[in-house]
């Protein structure tokens, strides 16, 4: 109010001050996204640029020993992960800006990691190629490597899938276009090539989007026209430590958490999957199975998500057992990463690290894992088959998820605290 008025810009273009206004204005902004989405960025041409470096050969330059490569893609996906983390925690974002800066980080060091092991199997195979190569027919002095005996060997187990990309090999496949697809396309686990659709149809697109577009709508009126007022009338009650009206809510508040819960399934799994997989003409659509009839705990979580089962049975599940684990001790391991990344999409940016309710929750599935399969080896064959079912949404819907919302109001709010 008390700043002058603008001078009105010269006749003949835009004054040097109102340019300078402008830039002023917009280098918070620029400054921010470079700030939080720079690591993610960079992480990206870091992951290209180590494997690059992994299959040069000396005519082409120094060559990075696998040892190194494993060791600097350590180094890569730990930035990757723990630099948004920082600034998600001690940075100014609001919480949803924070909660999808951590949604991108997560997935991009899952779709990395995935990167760096695959490219390990593949250097490797690489290597027994080119020593079964040089046994059956030694190179002359001076030769470099040839990797056409590793794309023999790959060719040995190839499928006939129709639509799929070029017929490429490692290490022709290492090159930054592939790697940006991957990174974009809805999976997370990589392989050399995908299948493809033929074409993009724009009718399916445009009815995505008007889906989506429909179902966001639908959750925004519900969360502020049902669950934000139950909340705010649940304040008193939570200030008095009044369990039976804390029940109440909680009760009330199940029916239109599981609603908002089952817009957002429908919207991210069924709409902004297809959308990218639609626009990428990524051929496997597979996102989800019928989690909802799911009898048993582990049916469910084998279901509901099923990138994040591909990438945890791939890289975590698989491999812990071929060092000898056994099966309990490997499902302790899944939950327990799958608990992590639950706990660092939400805690951060509510800022609730005393308060691991997320990675509580995942780990509190580990007994609901074995009672519920307990219960249903013991009902399965009688009327009683669907037990189980019922149990699930009763802990999800009716106990879980609206305990979770109350909990973390609570804390945003700091009702207690006033």
């Amino acid at each position: 109010r008390n700043h002058p008025p603008l001078a009105p810009p010269p006749a003949g273009g835009v004054s040097m001050a109102s340019l300078h206004n402008l830039c002023a204005s917009l280098w918070p902004t620029a400054r921010a996204l470079a700030l939080y989405f720079g690591p993610l960025l960079l992480g990206i041409g870091a992951a290209w640029l180590i494997e690059r470096s992994a299959i040069r050969t000396h005519s082409r330059g120094p060559r990075v020993s696998d040892a190194q490569a494993n060791a600097l893609h350590a180094l890569n996906l730990a930035l990757t992960l723990l630099l948004p983390c920082a600034y998600s925690y001690w940075g100014d974002l609001s919480y949803g800006a924070g909660i999808v800066l951590l949604l991108l980080a997560c997935t991009l060091f899952m779709k990395l990691t995935s990167w760096a092991h695959a490219h390990h199997d593949l250097r490797l195979a690489n290597a027994e190629a080119l020593e079964e190569s040089a046994a059956q027919s030694p190179p002359p002095p001076g030769a470099t490597h040839d990797f056409s005996s590793l794309a023999a060997t790959i060719s040995r187990f190839a499928t006939d899938v129709q639509h799929t990309e070029s017929a490429a090999h490692y290490p022709h496949t290492v090159t930054m276009p592939r790697l940006l697809y991957f990174v974009f396309a809805p999976t997370l686990c990589y392989q050399e090539a995908f299948p493809r659709s033929p074409s993009v149809r724009p009718v399916y697109v445009l009815s995505l989007l008007l889906r989506g577009l429909v179902m966001c709508l639908i959750i925004v009126f519900i969360s502020v026209q049902m669950i934000h007022p139950l909340l705010r009338n649940s304040e008193p009650a939570v200030v008095a430590r009044d369990m039976p009206k804390l029940l109440e809510r909680l009760i009330k508040l199940a029916l239109p958490v599981t609603y908002v819960w089952l817009a957002g399934f429908y919207v991210f799994f069924h709409v902004w999957m297809n959308l990218l997989a639609e626009l990428l003409r990524f051929g496997d659509r597979l996102f989800y199975k019928a989690w909802w009839n799911a009898v048993t705990f582990e049916a469910y979580w084998r279901l509901w998500n099923l990138p994040v089962h591909h990438w945890i049975a791939r890289h975590v599940y698989f491999p812990a057992l071929r060092k000898r684990l056994s099966k309990a001790a490997v499902g302790f391991i899944a939950f327990t990463v799958s608990a992590v990344f639950h706990e660092l999409v939400i805690a951060l940016p509510l800022k609730s690290g005393h308060m691991p309710l997320a990675f509580l929750a995942m780990m509190a599935q580990v007994p609901l894992v074995a009672v519920s399969a307990a219960i249903n080896a013991r009902v399965a064959g009688t009327p009683f088959a669907q037990l189980g079912n019922y149990l699930f949404w009763i802990a999800f819907c009716f106990l879980g998820q609206p305990a979770a919302v109350l909990l973390y109001y609570v804390h945003c709010t700091g009702v207690l605290y006033h």
